[in-house]
C-alpha cells in the first residue's frame, strides 16, 4: 500500500511541469533583404540614427521564458512601457555597424554624453520605433546552478522614418522585420537574439530602393527629397555673380540695414551665418558650416525661410556660396581694401543661439596676419559658435572679410579672432569684385 502511495506522488510530481507549462509564442523567420553593394559612382549623404523607441502595448504578452534543460515554456513575458532587454545606445551601435559595414557613411557617436557635434552633419536623420517584439527565450542551466546562460529566438518589425533637418520634414517611411535565433546557451543570449533580429530589421531599410535613392545620389548631382521633386538648374558660372564693391562714393549703410541682410543657415540641430551679396539670392558663408551638404535652410531676419543650394565651396579656405532662388533681395556692398589697423569693426551673426541672429558687435582690427590656409584678419571683435560665415563690416557698413575662428583658453573666448579678407574669399570662389 505504501508503495503504491510513493508511486502516486511520484506520478503527481512529475505531471506538475506539465500543468504549470504554457504555449509559446509565434516566433516567424525573416528571410534576408537583398542588400546590394552601393553603387561605385554614388555621392553617398550623410546619415545618423537620431532616436530609438521601444513603443509595444502595456502589459501585452510578447515572449515566454523556460527554465530548464527541456525548454519547456514556464512563464510568460510581458510589456512593461519601455523595458527591454536591450538599451537605446546598444541598438544604436548596432545599426550603426550595419549601415557602416555595408558601405553607407554613418555619422555621430551614441556614447556622447551631451549634444554630439558630429551630428549635424548628416543631411538625414534615422529614426525607429520597435513596435512588436516576439521571443522564447530558454535557460536550460537554470536548474543546475547556472541562471546566466540561454538560447532561443526572437523576431520585431521596426517602425522607421526618415527626416531630413533641411526639409524639416519626414521625407520616409518604411517597417521592416528581423530574426535572430541562437541554438546553443550563451551569455546574455536572450539579449543577443534580439540584436540580431534588430540587425536584421536594420538590413531590410537598407536594402529598401526608396531609402537607399534618397541616401545615394550619383555624382555631381544634388540631393533632392521625393515630396520636392524640382528642376535643378545647371551650376552658374560664378564670373557672371555680380557683387557691389563699395567705392569712395558708396553711401553708408545703417547697422539695422546690415542685419536684415545677415541670415542664419540652419543645418540640422546646429547653426551657422552668412550674408546676402546679391539681389538675386547669392550669400556666402563658411564651409565648415555646410560641409558637404547639398542644400541648406537659410533664414532670413524677417522670418522667411527658404532652401538654398550650395553651388560653391572651397574647404581650405573655408567659404561657400549658397543659392536662393529669390528676387529683389538686399545685398551688402564689398569693401575689397584692407581695413586699417586699429579701426572700429562689426561682425554680424547669431551667436549661440538661433533667435540671436542679427546680433551685433565691435572690437577694433588688430591686423592681417599669415596662417596656413591664408591671410586672415585678427581683431577682438566678440564672436562665438554660431557667428561663423557672418559679415564683418567697418564703420559704413560694408563686409570687409567673413567670421571664421575664434581662439580660447580652456574652452573660453579670450579675444583673439580671425575673419577671412572678403577679397580673398571671392578670390578663391572665382567671383569677380568689379567695382
Amino acid at each position: 500500500m505504501r508503495c503504491r502511495s510513493i508511486l502516486a506522488c511520484l506520478l503527481l510530481l512529475s505531471c506538475l511541469p506539465l500543468v504549470a507549462c504554457m504555449k509559446k509564442v509565434r516566433v516567424d523567420p525573416v528571410p534576408e533583404p537583398d542588400l546590394r553593394p552601393l553603387p561605385m559612382d554614388a555621392k553617398v549623404q550623410p546619415i545618423t540614427i537620431y532616436r530609438l523607441t521601444l513603443k509595444m502595448r502595456r502589459g501585452e504578452v510578447y515572449g515566454t521564458a523556460a527554465y530548464d534543460g527541456l525548454c519547456i515554456p514556464r512563464v510568460a513575458t510581458s510589456a512593461l512601457g519601455e523595458r527591454t532587454e536591450l538599451t537605446r545606445d546598444e541598438l544604436a551601435e548596432v545599426f550603426m555597424e550595419e549601415a557602416d559595414g555595408n558601405g553607407f557613411k554613418v555619422v555621430g557617436d551614441t556614447r556622447a554624453l551631451f549634444d554630439d557635434p558630429d551630428r549635424s552633419r548628416a543631411n538625414l536623420w534615422v529614426g525607429g520605433n520597435i513596435s512588436e517584439i516576439r521571443k522564447n527565450i530558454c535557460f536550460p542551466m537554470h536548474d543546475w546552478g547556472n541562471p546566466v546562460p540561454s538560447k532561443g529566438e526572437a523576431n520585431l518589425m521596426v517602425d522607421w522614418e526618415v527626416f531630413s533637418p533641411v526639409d524639416r520634414q519626414v521625407v520616409l517611411r518604411r517597417t521592416t522585420a528581423g530574426y535572430g535565433k541562437l541554438d546553443s546557451a550563451t551569455e546574455g543570449g536572450g539579449a543577443e537574439v534580439l540584436r540580431m533580429a534588430f540587425a536584421h530589421a536594420t538590413r531590410g531599410l537598407l536594402a529598401d530602393e526608396e531609402f537607399r535613392k534618397l541616401v545615394t545620389t550619383p555624382a555631381g548631382s544634388a540631393y533632392v527629397a521625393p515630396q520636392l521633386t524640382q528642376t535643378q538648374e545647371a551650376r552658374p558660372m560664378l564670373t557672371d555673380v555680380r557683387v557691389l564693391v563699395a567705392g569712395p562714393d558708396t553711401p553708408r549703410v545703417p547697422s539695422d540695414s546690415v542685419r536684415h541682410s545677415a541670415v542664419l543657415v540652419q543645418m540640422g540641430d546646429s547653426h551657422g551665418s552668412g550674408f546676402v551679396v546679391t539681389d538675386d539670392g547669392y550669400i556666402l558663408t563658411n564651409y565648415h558650416v555646410v560641409e558637404e551638404s547639398e542644400r541648406a535652410r537659410v533664414r532670413f531676419q524677417s522670418g522667411a525661410s527658404v532652401v538654398t543650394r550650395v553651388v560653391a565651396r572651397d574647404k581650405r579656405r573655408d567659404v561657400a556660396l549658397l543659392k536662393a532662388d529669390m528676387e529683389g533681395l538686399k545685398p551688402l556692398y564689398i569693401q575689397t581694401e584692407d581695413v586699417a589697423t586699429g579701426a572700429e569693426v562689426f561682425p554680424v551673426g547669431a551667436p549661440m543661439l538661433e533667435h540671436l541672429s542679427g546680433t551685433i558687435s565691435r572690437g577694433i582690427a588688430s591686423g592681417y596676419r599669415r596662417k596656413s590656409e591664408g591671410r586672415v584678419l585678427q581683431s577682438d571683435a566678440t564672436i562665438f559658435g554660431g557667428n561663423s560665415g557672418g559679415p564683418l563690416v567697418d564703420g559704413n557698413g560694408h563686409v570687409v572679410a567673413i567670421t571664421v575662428s575664434g581662439m580660447q583658453e580652456n574652452g573660453v573666448p579670450i579675444g583673439v579672432n580671425f575673419f577671412i579678407p572678403i577679397a580673398d574669399a571671392l578670390k578663391v570662389l572665382g567671383i569677380p569684385a568689379r567695382p
